[in-house]
């Protein structure tokens, strides 16, 4: 998808805006999908974001130190 520098391209349809809720981890995690051509829906994108949690915790034995919060 093409866009001006400077402007905003609009979400495919089947996708979802992660400005809506969510966290920065869920946010990050849909731009990096949507920045590779594979957006996704905020479902999908929090199971994502809650699996690299887990993988985090069971890697460092730490919490990931944003706060999860659920889409709305």
């Amino acid at each position: 998808m093409n866009t001006a520098p400077g402007t905003t391209a609009t979400t495919q349809p089947g996708t979802a805006q992660t400005g809506t809720g969510g966290d920065a981890l869920d946010k990050g995690v849909n731009a990096a999908l949507n920045r590779s051509g594979h957006g996704q829906k905020a479902g999908t994108v929090e199971k994502i974001s809650d699996g690299i949690r887990t993988g985090f915790k069971k890697l460092t034995g730490k919490d990931v130190p944003i706060k999860d919060q659920q889409y709305q």
